[in-house]
């Protein structure tokens, strides 16, 4: 377990170095924040809890509608964006400001989420 938690803060802090990301948290999917790194006004409780609900509504409409794989959920509001993802038996939840633009964060986020799914 102790080799687990090592490995999610890395991928934390891989996902933290993407240019724009001002948080991130892996969550179970029961909810369960498994590791986080959040900064200014990011609450990791709530970053958490709004991507396990967003990605869990992605679950459902990937399951009904059968249009494919959905890759991810971005939630915008005024001043921010939190980009959900599923990565397997894990989330993973990105937030950033609100001029970021989710098109250059994307591919990264994508590729460490498959690589995080490989490990989880």
């Amino acid at each position: 377990m102790a080799e687990l938690d090592i490995l999610l803060k890395r991928f934390v802090g891989d996902f933290r170095k993407i240019s724009g990301v001002e948080g991130c948290v892996i969550t179970s999917s029961d909810g369960a924040i498994l590791a986080s790194d959040v900064s200014g006004n990011v609450n990791e409780e709530e970053l958490g809890a709004i991507t396990i609900f967003s990605a869990g509504v992605g679950v459902q409409l990937d399951s009904e509608l059968k249009l494919g794989r959905l890759e991810k959920i971005v939630v915008e509001g005024s001043d921010y964006k939190i980009i959900s993802i599923n990565s397997g038996p894990v989330y993973v939840g990105l937030s950033t400001a609100s001029n970021v633009s989710v098109d250059l964060i994307s591919k990264e986020a994508m590729d460490l989420a498959s690589k995080l799914s490989e490990v989880v």
